[in-house]
């Protein structure tokens, strides 16, 4: 079989403040800033971005109000339309590059996570736990949306994100290299007794079903979080913070 290995996935159009200011600041972004005509509509947070823009050699395009909305029905004013270099390369080859050197690596794969909601938090939460990258599925899921840079409060332009056609096969190739891999899962380990592989993929499953079968018997370990409230669950984004925030805790001391 022959193995897609991961595409670098991106958004056409930004409106949120805070990611169109951190792929500038990231130095990893290509496009076009488009700025309402009316300089008395441009706030504080647009003149914070458009100095960034000067100072970056960045495209600054004025623009009416219709041609905005004809981009994005949520912007503010201004609007960055990205190109392929939105986001930091990042390839399943890379990745298991680094499998071999010295240190720490932590892989989240989302599976089949539907709410761009979601992925925009645990990819703000990947960048403040220092997550390699974050893989998505191509298909039966939440694409790398506008609403979910919104959610990501920026981090979006710091995490690599990963779209590959076949989740199972590339969290194969990574185990192959030497990545151990661990689902959340409410039956597993709980996250405390669980000895972090210093090389370590998380897999957290949709929202309504969890970690696929398939996904979980690619699993050395499923790993749960102990709870003692009346709600038996977490918000799959909770629940990635505490397990990222758990590996990276067990894997320094």
């Amino acid at each position: 079989m022959k193995l897609d290995c991961g595409g670098t996935a991106t958004v056409r159009y930004i409106t949120s403040f805070h990611t169109i200011l951190e792929s500038l600041k990231s130095g990893s972004a290509g496009g076009k800033i488009y700025v309402v005509e009316d300089v008395r509509r441009r706030g504080p947070r647009i003149k914070e971005i458009l100095d960034e823009a000067e100072r970056r050699g960045a495209t600054v395009i004025p623009a009416s109000e219709e041609n905005l909305r004809a981009m994005s029905s949520d912007q503010r004013g201004i609007v960055f339309e990205t190109e392929s270099a939105f986001q930091r390369a990042m390839s399943l080859e890379s990745l298991c590059e680094k499998a071999g050197s010295d240190g720490r690596s932590l892989v989240i794969v989302l599976d089949h996570i539907e709410d761009p909601h979601n992925v925009g938090a645990i990819l703000r939460s990947a960048d403040a736990f220092g997550a390699d990258a974050v893989i998505i599925p191509a298909r039966r899921a939440s694409p790398l949306t506008d609403a979910a840079a919104r959610s990501s409060a920026g981090a979006v332009a710091w995490v690599p994100v990963l779209q590959v056609s076949n989740l199972r096969a590339s969290i194969d190739m990574l185990k192959g290299a030497g990545y151990w891999v661990y689902a959340a899962d409410m039956a597993g380990i709980p996250v405390g007794d669980v000895r972090f592989n210093e090389k370590s993929i998380l897999i957290l499953g949709n929202e309504g079903k969890g970690a696929s079968r398939l996904l979980r018997d690619a699993a050395d370990a499923t790993i749960s979080i102990p709870m003692r409230g009346h709600v038996d669950s977490l918000n799959v984004s909770v629940s990635a913070a505490i397990l990222m925030y758990e590996f990276g805790r067990a894997t320094s001391l």
